[in-house]
């Protein structure tokens, strides 16, 4: 049988595909971790056995994606779900190459990336010409009208740098989440964002990009 690939959004329930809504509906088997809204499978896959993952990493995601291939093998529907979009930051593709290798039918369905998301809760415009980067793989030279800058949470003493060159910084925590925020940076002062969640997102613009009032 199958493997699904599903991404489910950043957390709210209702930002969710109709395709991934038709996959769910028939899986008998689904693995999600901790940045995933049990709300998703209570609504859309009731039936499924659920298997939580918690905040895996490393070997012991591995070894629940070579489970969730077992399970298919064996002859069930089988979905592993994707905060996000699976392919984006994700192990999305890595886990569908894996289970073709094994000659399991894998399929990827997209999802709302939480940086779209954010845009379209908190009225940003990301303008035409969006980077996408995930700490520490940036650089003050990086930024082109817009970069989202993704993973940076650990390093926040040393994102001051980074900030440097760029009009208007805007940070969102928990996006689509009922506490979710979004602060607007004053680079005249140092960073601090140590009581937020570590699930920080940074969209900074030279000016014609991120446009909020």
């Amino acid at each position: 049988m199958a493997l699904y690939v599903i991404g489910v959004g950043p957390w709210d329930p209702d930002l969710i595909t109709v395709k991934a809504i038709k996959a769910l509906a028939k899986v008998q088997v689904v693995y999600y971790s901790s940045l995933i809204n049990p709300e998703v499978i209570r609504r859309y896959a009731p039936r499924a056995k659920s298997i939580y993952m918690g905040h895996v990493r490393g070997d012991e995601h591995e070894g629940y994606v070579k489970e969730a291939i077992e399970y298919a093998k064996g002859g069930l529907e089988v979905a592993f779900l994707k905060n996000g979009d699976p392919t984006l930051f994700s192990r999305g593709v890595r886990i569908c190459r894996e289970a073709k290798a094994q000659g399991v039918e894998c399929i990827i369905i997209p999802g709302v990336a939480s940086f779209t998301a954010a845009a379209a809760e908190y009225e940003l415009e990301l303008g035409d010409l969006v980077t996408l980067v995930s700490y520490p793989n940036v650089s003050r030279g990086v930024v082109r009208r817009t970069t989202v800058l993704f993973m940076a949470s650990a390093a926040l003493d040393k994102i001051n740098e980074y900030l440097k060159g760029n009009d208007e910084v805007v940070v969102v925590s928990r996006v689509t989440y009922p506490d979710g925020i979004l602060i607007k940076v004053n680079r005249s002062e140092p960073l601090k964002l140590k009581p937020l969640t570590p699930s920080l997102i940074f969209i900074m613009s030279d000016g014609n990009g991120v446009n909020n009032t």
